[in-house]
């Protein structure tokens, strides 16, 4: 998975937008016609998952030593065909695209 990250600073008092949807159509535009398949939000620990969406457990939050664990990009990169993540370090969020 090819991974960018569009870190955004500024000199003054204003902040860019930490608004999953407005980074999405940031996200979108820079990389169309891809479309966002997912996202994971570290500041609040959320993410879209497909197993929850299937109502299964979630693999993802998982220990890493944990049998049970898949990585959210591997299960991304085959159920969703996702191919590229784009960060952004200022929101703490990272979006998949396909």
């Amino acid at each position: 998975m090819e991974e960018i990250a569009l870190d955004i600073k500024g000199q003054g008092t204003l902040r860019a937008t930490e608004i999953i949807s407005d980074l999405r159509i940031v996200a979108e535009t820079l990389y169309g016609p891809m479309k966002m398949v997912g996202f994971w939000d570290y500041q609040k620990d959320m993410h879209l998952c497909p197993h929850m969406e299937r109502r299964q457990d979630c693999p993802h939050t998982l220990k890493k030593d944990d049998p049970g664990f898949v990585s959210y990009t591997t299960t991304l990169e085959r159920e969703r065909h996702c191919n590229l993540a784009v960060s952004f370090p200022h929101a703490e969020i990272t979006l998949y695209l396909s």
